[in-house]
């Protein structure tokens, strides 16, 4: 299980790489990555943290400049959190959260 130290470490790269960018899409479930249970070790999935050597192919500029993510290619389970969006409060440390604006612009990322 990643310590508490590892997850703001990625929180950080996360805000880094999606706080302003406009969320294209939403993320695509299934039942694999919504807060599965941790297996017989205690290991849990968590969204992956970035690194640089990685393609990020939902990462990407618009025609018009603007840069722009699409959550569904996200790898590992993504929240999308809408203004005025009910949202459940079940306790899901390994959840990339993504909060977003009117335009879709996004403005909070999180993992609790």
């Amino acid at each position: 299980m990643p310590s508490e130290e590892d997850y703001k470490q990625w929180i950080e790269e996360w805000r880094a790489v999606l706080v302003g960018r406009i969320l294209e899409d939403e993320p695509t479930y299934s039942r694999k990555q919504v807060c599965k249970p941790s297996d017989e070790e205690g290991n849990q999935s968590v969204t992956a943290p970035l690194k640089d050597n990685v393609p990020k192919p939902w990462l990407y500029e618009s025609s018009d400049g603007e840069r722009m993510v699409k959550a569904s290619l996200i790898p590992g389970p993504v929240r999308t959190i809408g203004p005025n969006m009910p949202i459940t409060m079940d306790f899901c440390p390994t959840r990339l959260n993504i909060s977003y604006d009117e335009e879709r612009r996004i403005t909070c990322v999180s993992f609790i």
